[in-house]
């Protein structure tokens, strides 16, 4: 009876699957610059001095003592205990690690509240493709497993399935992840929006929920709120969290920070997941409750604003999805008989094999398509995976040619960061650090719009450009006699004023 448990059901081979292929995709993500870098610089710095920095340091265009708050610090710390560890190797499999106890998390919760395997395994697949452009290592990941905890435990909860006593993990868990990643706020929210649901609960019927369940939640939630004190700039972070949410540069000029659009497969699949939802409350036979009402309401007007926001949405609405599934399905289908069988156990771990083969220690030996192959980097010290964009090679050229007013393209100022840090950048992605004003500057110099008079005004003397993000003004440097080009490869360019 031991061994036939580990044999799993036909059901649950669904889930293993697709699991699988959720894995394999996110462990060959591409890994750009932008947000990796820069963090493994502050981490290495606090490190090394046991201060976490309060000021600028990076950017020469701006005093050095401009204040600036690192609020991920612990987040930055392990990212760079774990590069000093294993190098992005070692990272980039922290990160897998992590989506996969995320999604399977989710799973089980989409299963508990379906009853099915292959609906739990429907609605983690919709969450892995919601998910797909989201995936990359930074601070933010380490927000993805206190999200999902607090969720489930919250649920369970709401459902009675959990006591008491097992609220006094959240504030735990919020004090952790208050100095690992600024997102700790929707922590919060999770604990307000379910103590809010199970209120109107309670309102209408008190008879089947004692109000010492209730009661608990909201200490648990209060004490949450407190929790977040335990943080080096105390309730100064969660000015930190306003300022960065009201910041003009970030909701105006970043992507991620923008509405998404029905282009590619995270965004399509999103439109499509609140579309289904739509449908299903419409027609479908289960009615929603007040606690997964005011879940998705807000979590949706979070995704509709931001593409960032889209995983939160995700890990939400995709047990919420299982459940209006599987109330359109007759009972016998969700719990009928499912036979142990060896050969599930043997195709399990066989779709587990190629996971194990794209992991960073190997994926460069691996025959993946020559399109996607053209994407990354391959042999270099930096580490396997990284993104063309990440100017591994020009960076090497700065580092024999120093010196000069650098004008750099912004994901490129990450990189600098780490890399070279004796040159000083002209910006990078911490983006709410600049004035607006500066950053438009940036974008008009980089679409070569009145560049000559702003290079000038700035003295910038080199610049270190993407050919492919900044073509307009490489094609207008290439006409300006002002200018030579003294280094170029595959994506950068080094242009020198004569």
């Amino acid at each position: 009876m031991r061994r036939a448990a580990f044999v799993p059901t036909l059901d649950r081979l669904w889930l293993i699957v697709v699991l699988a292929f959720l894995l394999f995709y996110a462990s060959i993500v591409p890994q750009p610059p932008n947000d990796l870098w820069w963090h493994l610089r502050i981490g290495r710095l606090i490190v090394e001095s046991g201060h976490i920095p309060r000021t600028n340091l990076f950017a020469w265009t701006l005093p050095a003592d401009t204040p600036f708050t690192y609020a991920a610090w612990l987040g930055e710390v392990w990212l760079y205990l774990l590069h000093a560890a294993g190098g992005v190797a070692l990272l980039l499999f922290s990160r897998t690690l992590i989506v996969g106890i995320a999604f399977w998390l989710t799973a089980m919760e989409a299963e508990r509240r379906s009853g099915s395997a292959r609906i739990a395994a429907m609605a983690t697949l919709l969450l892995g493709l919601m998910t797909f452009n989201n995936l990359i290592v930074r601070t933010q990941m380490w927000s993805w497993l206190p999200f999902v905890l607090i969720l489930r435990l919250l649920r369970r909860y709401g459902d009675g399935e959990v006591p008491p006593r097992r609220l006094a993990a959240m504030p735990l868990l919020i004090a952790l992840w208050s100095n690992l990643h600024g997102a700790f706020v929707l922590g919060l929210v999770l604990g307000g929006l379910v103590a809010l649901g199970e209120s109107w609960r309670w309102l209408r019927r008190p008879a089947e929920r004692p109000f010492a369940r209730l009661k608990a939640l909201w200490l648990a939630v209060g004490a949450s709120a407190l929790a977040v004190m335990a943080n080096p700039r105390g309730a100064g972070l969660y000015r930190y969290v306003l300022n960065l949410l009201g910041s003009a540069p970030v909701q105006q000029l970043i992507v991620e920070w923008q509405s998404p659009t029905p282009h590619g497969i995270a965004n399509t699949t999103f439109f499509a997941v609140v579309l289904g939802l739509l449908l299903l409350f419409a027609f479908g036979r289960r009615r929603l409750g007040p606690t997964d009402g005011l879940l998705l309401a807000f979590f949706l007007w979070m995704a509709w604003g931001s593409q960032r926001s889209v995983l939160w949405f995700g890990f939400v609405a995709a047990p919420i999805l299982a459940e209006q599934v599987a109330a359109l399905l007759p009972s016998r289908l969700l719990h009928a008989d499912a036979p142990r069988n060896a050969l599930n156990l043997v195709l399990a771990l066989l779709v587990w094999l190629p996971v194990l083969l794209v992991q960073p220690w190997w994926v460069e030996e691996m025959p993946l398509p020559a399109t996607y192959r053209a994407q990354v980097w391959h042999g270099t010290e930096a580490g396997p995976l990284l993104d063309r964009h990440t100017p591994v090679k020009a960076v090497a050229y700065l580092r024999d040619h120093p010196g000069g007013r650098l004008f750099n393209e912004m994901g490129y100022g990450s990189y600098l960061i780490w890399a070279l840090p004796q040159q000083k950048v002209f910006i990078d992605p911490r983006v709410e650090l600049f004035p607006y004003e500066m950053w438009l500057d940036y974008a008009a110099i980089s679409h070569g719009v009145r560049y000559d008079r702003l290079l000038q005004d700035y003295g910038v003397d080199r610049l270190l450009i993407d050919r492919e993000l900044q073509r307009d003004l490489s094609l207008s440097l290439a006409e300006d006699r002002e200018w030579k080009l003294v280094y170029s490869d595959e994506v950068a360019e080094i242009w020198q004023r004569r």
